[in-house]
């Protein structure tokens, strides 16, 4: 065992990607869909690897991913963030702030009742919240505070374990709020709700719907049966416009014709129709014999695209007023994603700018969509790395400056200023879509990698550290800290509740918006299986994208605070 202790000190690389695939190791352990996940089990991997090895990593490599990190979740978060201010969401707005400043309160008060230190206050605020992330700024604030080094390394090493300890019970015990106290605080039934919910958003009715790509198919038929319709393509559409009816070819003799909405349909014409596949016997009845024979008539091009919505035209409606314009004529909806949530695809559901709509189609119907919708990213695999190279340079130089106040260094920070960089990028991305393409592939593995990599290198450091913490504080310290972490999970969502009762939001809305603002996946999964709907997804995208920003800046914020009341 010396010997592999000695080759991970000689190698610190071996023991950071160790840490990595120990941590993924770790956090596919789930009980009941609730576990560590991936960054916390790296953490803890790093803190044991750290503890039999102790290897010295650069601070550069650590710093460099998570720069990388604050970029891209900035990035990817941006549109929600700045889509989600406006007049409809301002409930889910001041909840997600509620929510995100109590958590701040609670885990100052409880810090100093229990007497810890900057970074064991760090590390309460980082896993009652659910939010690792929040370590990145504050272990750079902690590095700049005027302490001897010493004592900054002890406080940097405090953080991660306090994050550790509390951030199991970060998930379960919302979880368990959001399943069984809060719905028994608020006297509701999450089942019967839910589908009240539901029949409330769908009064509109379904017509126009942009019906999901397994209900549709392509036929072909022989017009023979126009009977007392005037057979115009436009007449055809609109007659069977519930069944979401495009024609797609129309075949006269061995020409086919240019598909224009006030083009004739003759007897004897060969046409082939996109629709819903309950329409098809009516429509038989119609037009005339189905056309099952000629495979070229009905080899008609299909296509998908992923179009970010960033125009008028789609941003605000439902997906049923979506689907009764003109141009989603033969588009058919495959997903809505929202961040990284994915919506229910119900004809109430909201369109906002920023979503992303995986539709399929002829390529000229998704090109015709796509010019309504936003915009169509042409290239799937290019990033723009000069953008993120620029953006990240940008944001150092924005986070140099700085004010000491009562011997505090006070300002944007580094990693504060490229978060908000960030967050402006994706913004200007989703506004202007001819520069800085980054693919939500490469944006998701940049926010993972830049992650893992830096929590595996904290963990990595703070490894021998936590052995003398053990010694000098015994296991009661341990202890302490748990119970802190609970109350800090536990006292926001009772406060964001209480908040949005008074404002009279739908209690449904409420959970999802609880859920959101503490950054807790596994929350929302959990309410989507108790309630049996996913309508409380609707309220979790703006105020997670909200908690997550505002929580990952409270990590500089508590240590600052903590630092100048001790």
């Amino acid at each position: 065992m010396e010997t592999f202790a000695d080759l991970l000190r000689k190698h610190p690389e071996l023991a950071l990607f160790l840490s990595v695939v120990f941590g993924y190791l770790i956090g596919r352990f789930h009980f009941k869909g609730v576990g560590f996940g991936n960054v916390v089990g790296t953490l803890i991997a790093g803190i044991i690897i750290g503890i039999f090895a102790k290897p010295a990593l650069p601070d550069l490599l650590r710093w460099t991913f998570f720069y990388l990190f604050l970029f891209a979740i900035g990035y990817s978060i941006g549109p929600q963030f700045f889509g989600g201010l406006k007049r409809d969401t301002l409930p889910q707005v001041a909840l997600a702030l509620v929510v995100t400043v109590t958590g701040l309160v609670t885990a100052v008060a409880v810090s100093l009742l229990f007497g810890f230190d900057e970074g064991t206050a760090l590390g309460l605020l980082t896993g009652g919240l659910t939010t690792s992330a929040a370590l990145g700024t504050g272990i750079s604030a902690l590095n700049g505070l005027p302490i001897p080094a010493e004592l900054k390394a002890t406080l940097i090493a405090n953080a991660p374990l306090a994050d550790a300890i509390t951030y199991g019970f970060g998930d379960v015990g919302l979880i368990l709020f959001l399943t069984v106290v809060g719905p028994w605080l608020m006297r509701i039934d999450l089942k019967s709700e839910a589908k009240a919910l539901e029949g409330k958003l769908a009064a509109g009715g379904n017509k126009g719907e942009l019906l999901s790509s397994r209900f549709f198919g392509i036929r072909g038929y022989r017009v023979s049966r126009p009977g007392d319709l005037a057979l115009t393509v436009r007449a055809l559409e609109e007659r069977y416009s519930k069944e979401r009816l495009a024609v797609q070819r129309v075949k006269r003799e061995a020409q086919l014709l240019r598909i224009e909405p006030d083009l004739s349909i003759r007897p004897g014409d060969a046409i082939v129709i996109a629709a819903r596949v309950g329409a098809f016997s009516g429509v038989m009845d119609t037009i005339g014999p189905e056309i099952a024979d000629d495979p070229e008539l009905l080899s008609v091009p299909q296509t998908g695209a992923s179009i970010v919505v960033t125009r008028t035209a789609a941003g605000g409606k439902t997906l049923a007023e979506l689907g009764g314009a003109p141009f989603t004529r033969g588009i058919y909806l495959e997903s809505i994603q929202r961040g990284h949530e994915v919506l229910p695809r119900e004809s109430w559901t909201v369109i906002q700018r920023g979503d992303v709509l995986r539709i399929v189609g002829t390529p000229d119907d998704v090109e015709r969509a796509a010019a309504h919708i936003g915009f169509m990213e042409r290239d799937l695999d290019k990033t723009d790395l000069a953008f993120i190279a620029g953006g990240i340079s940008l944001g150092i130089l924005l986070g140099l400056p700085k004010l000491v106040v009562y011997g505090v260094p006070v300002g944007l920070g580094l990693a504060g200023a490229i978060l908000l960089v960030g967050l402006a990028a994706g913004w200007a991305r989703g506004r202007y879509p001819v520069f800085g393409a980054i693919p939500q592939s490469a944006q998701r593995l940049l926010a993972d990698l830049g992650l893992v990599v830096f929590i595996a290198g904290i963990g990595l450091t703070s490894g021998p550290h936590a052995v003398e913490a053990l010694h000098q504080h015994g296991a009661g310290h341990f202890a302490s800290i748990f119970f802190a972490g609970m109350i800090v999970t536990l006292v926001p969502p009772f406060v964001g509740l209480y908040v949005a009762r008074l404002m009279g939001m739908n209690p449904i809305m409420i959970l999802g918006g609880i859920a959101g603002a503490q950054t807790v996946p596994p929350a929302l999964t959990a309410l989507r299986e108790a309630s049996g709907s996913n309508v409380a997804a609707l309220a979790y995208t703006v105020p997670y994208a909200i908690g997550y920003i505002v929580i990952t800046m409270w990590g500089a914020v508590i240590v600052a605070i903590m630092h100048t009341l001790r």
